[in-house]
């Protein structure tokens, strides 16, 4: 690890440095996914909505960014199941 133009790779401060990294990496997939779910939440009611009013187009449109929003989920899911850096 690198601090401006020192290199960090052992001790106490190393350690610390890399629980920085993770622990603002977490925050970081944390607030994406939180945000993709309110994404979700919203095409899926605007979806519905299309549906009760028979509006084709809309709800094509809804169904396919519904698609986009449970595929970036599954991607995160599989990132958090796959990288060894991102802790949980």
């Amino acid at each position: 690890m690198t601090l401006g133009g020192f290199v960090i790779d052992c001790g106490p401060f190393a350690k610390s440095r890399k629980n920085i990294d993770n622990f603002c990496h977490n925050l970081f997939l944390a607030n994406a996914i939180n945000e993709c779910t309110e994404q979700l939440r919203k095409a899926e009611k605007e979806y519905f909505e299309a549906v009760a009013s028979h509006d084709e187009e809309l709800m094509q449109q809804k169904k396919t960014e519904i698609h986009v929003f449970q595929s970036s989920l599954q991607l995160a899911a599989y990132m958090f199941d796959t990288i060894d850096d991102v802790t949980t």
